[in-house]
């Protein structure tokens, strides 16, 4: 529930949406929320999560507080996003 707005970002940034089938739902969790932006061109793509300030930040907000907490996110300064880069080639998993 607290990261569900990502989806919603990731559809305004991109200009995508299920409905035009270029964004996709793959798996979700609190634990690995990533979305990947693909470009089809190239096939290059980029991974991106929210950092790990922002989600122990917000991870426990109460329902009562999200309008406040949504606000704050506005004004935040610091990096709310980081990239995540895949291990090397043959390192484990």
């Amino acid at each position: 529930m607290q990261f569900s707005c990502i989806e919603d970002v990731a559809a305004a940034a991109a200009g995508a949406s299920l409905g035009k089938l270029n964004l996709s739902l793959v798996e979700a969790s609190v634990a690995g929320v990533n979305t990947t932006y693909r470009r089809r061109s190239t096939g290059q793509a980029m991974t991106v999560r929210p950092s790990a300030a922002f989600r122990a930040r917000f991870r426990n907000v109460l329902r009562a507080q999200l309008a406040v907490a949504g606000h704050e996110v506005f004004s935040l300064d610091a990096e709310v996003i980081e990239e995540v880069r895949p291990p090397p080639a043959g390192a484990p998993r």
